[in-house]
Parts: C-alpha cells; structure tokens; sequence
C-alpha cells in the first residue's frame, strides 16, 4: 500500500469508530429500556432506592463514555492518523472497551457483582495509561498535555481499583452471611460521585486547554 492510498485509508477511519461509540449508545439506552420497561409496562419503583441507584449509574457512565468521545474528536482534529493503523487500533479497541462498561452499568444495585463494573473503569484507565506511557519509554516526543494526561488516568485507575477492591472485602464476599446495604449504597454512590467528578473535571480541562490554544489551531 502506497503512501497516497494508506493516507486516504487513515483520513476514514474515525468513521468507523463514530460506529462503535454509536453502537455503544444505542445498546446502552436499549438495556435500559429493557430494565425498566418503560416501552411496555414502565416498572421504576420509586419507593425503593435500587432503581434509582441503576438509573443515576447509567446516566454517570453515560457522562463518562461522552467525555470519551469528546477526548477522541478532539485529538483525532488535532492530530490525525497518519503513517500507521496503530492509533486507530489502540482507539478501536479503547472505544469498544466502553460496551462492556455501559452494560456493567447496570450492575449498580447488584451486591456481589457491583465491583466489576468498577474493575471494568479501573482496567479502561490503565489501558489509557499504558498508551501514555509507550512513548515515554520509547524516547518519543510527546503532546501538549501528555503528562498531565498520563498522571490523571494512572492515578484514577488506582482509585477504581482500590473502591472494587473494598466493595469485594467488604460488601460482596460476606453478603450471604453477612449482609451490609447500606455499606453497598454508600461504596456504590462513592463510585459513581468519582467517575462524575473525574468526568466533569476532565471535559473542563479540555476545554481550558482548547481556549488557550491559538485560533488557527482550533478545530472548527
């Protein structure tokens, strides 16, 4: 494959990732409908916080999964593809990653499987880490950015592990003998404040380090 026709093949492959984070969406909204009924016989019972703890954790990953996508839009504008398929692996593969997760989701009021979900974000991040690593290692110059990058994903996936470690020991393990849901509520709604704060955090620093970019390096 020529230069020419390896360059043109690059210039359509975000399409193809436009695809999975789609997919993702649409599968995610299609559970939760599936979980609530709400096309059939809507059964959201208010009285009981386990429905409600389902719904906020879908709508907070489904903030995270956005902030995602915007990370990629955002740097796929800045810097395209370009020479080689491997970024547009890497970024197949950590956008697919993000099914799995929105399906883990669900798993909110879940007492002995909670932690999966939040093994699931722990593993997404150390992914990103080890993606923001390669080039340090390898002597390679880096983005405006990179480090901060680097250190925010490392430090954010220990955090995940450490809260799916503690759900395990503390709430899952022993729930047969030892039932504790209001251990479960507090870890579970500690999760998902982490995953909005880091979210939200992270889309404004995007967005403060796109404002103080120079207009012409912008994407429109």
């Amino acid at each position: 494959m020529d230069a020419s026709t390896l360059q043109k093949v690059l210039v359509r492959l975000p399409n193809l990732i436009t695809l999975f984070f789609s997919l993702t969406l649409v599968t995610g909204f299609r559970l939760l409908n599936d979980h609530f009924h709400w096309n059939t016989s809507p059964t959201f019972d208010t009285s009981s916080w386990h429905d409600a703890i389902v719904l906020i954790s879908f709508l907070v990953t489904l903030v995270f999964i956005i902030t995602a996508w915007l990370g990629f839009s955002t740097l796929i504008e800045r810097v395209p593809y370009a020479h080689s398929f491997n970024r547009f692996l890497f970024d197949a593969a950590r956008i697919s990653a993000l099914f799995p997760i929105i399906m883990w989701s669900f798993l909110a009021d879940n007492p002995t499987k909670y932690q999966v979900f939040v093994w699931g974000l722990a593993g997404w991040h150390l992914f990103m880490t080890s993606w923001y690593v390669w080039p340090l290692l390898l002597g390679k110059g880096s983005r405006t950015g990179h480090r901060s990058d680097l250190t925010s994903h490392a430090l954010i996936s220990a955090i995940y592990f450490g809260l799916g470690l503690a759900f395990y020991k503390l709430v899952a393990q022993p729930w047969p003998t030892n039932p504790q849901p209001n251990l479960q509520l507090g870890l579970v709604c500690l999760t998902l404040a982490v995953v909005a704060v880091w979210s939200v955090s992270r889309l404004l620093s995007l967005q403060r380090r796109l404002q103080r970019e120079p207009l012409a390096a912008v994407p429109a």
